[in-house]
């Protein structure tokens, strides 16, 4: 039966950044961090962060199956890499 066939594997994101920042994957908005516990799909993701002057910025995340990944980064480091 259908119900047999397990769900596309998902994890969850916890993300805080000084300052806040616009957070993006794939062109879906997640919203503004600080984030708790969005589901994104399993696997290594490169977010699309923008802090409150428009500069772009990138976060690569790895999610895991049901486990929930947490960030907490400072904007700074991410604008100098």
């Amino acid at each position: 039966t259908d119900a047999e066939q397990p769900a596309a594997a998902q994890g969850f994101l916890t993300l805080v950044t000084e300052p806040s920042a616009r957070v993006s994957l794939a062109g879906r908005s997640l919203g503004e961090t600080p984030l708790t516990k969005v589901a994104l799909p399993v696997g290594r993701h490169t977010l699309r962060l923008q802090d409150g002057t428009g500069r772009p910025l990138k976060l690569i995340v790895e999610i895991k199956p049901d486990d929930t990944t947490s960030v907490r980064v400072p904007l700074e480091l991410l604008a100098n890499p």
